[in-house]
């Protein structure tokens, strides 16, 4: 089981994220945020090296498993890679 990592955007560069770890109530949350990228690399960062893998979605839309490493290293490359899949599933919708 991953830690979930939910992103939403609140208006523009205005985004919270938090931190879930199964069906549990307790999250870890964060807000005002000015990019995704940003909650990225904050996540990584609660995250930790606890985990190494954490699922992660936009507005309640899974978009799969990353390496928390990949969040916090490579965090642009990253938030570009999910914004390209959220924009190619709503080409499909």
């Amino acid at each position: 089981m991953y830690p979930q990592v939910d992103i939403q955007k609140i208006r523009d560069r205005y985004f919270n994220y938090s931190v879930s770890i199964g069906k549990s109530d307790k999250r870890y949350a964060r807000q005002g945020l000015r990019s995704i990228a940003e909650c990225l690399h904050d996540a990584a960062t609660a995250l930790g090296h606890h985990f190494p893998i954490a699922a992660l979605s936009y507005e309640g839309r899974a978009l799969g498993c990353y390496h928390v490493a990949n969040m916090e290293h490579k965090t642009v490359a990253l938030a570009d890679t999910l914004l390209a899949k959220l924009a190619q599933a709503e080409t499909v919708t």
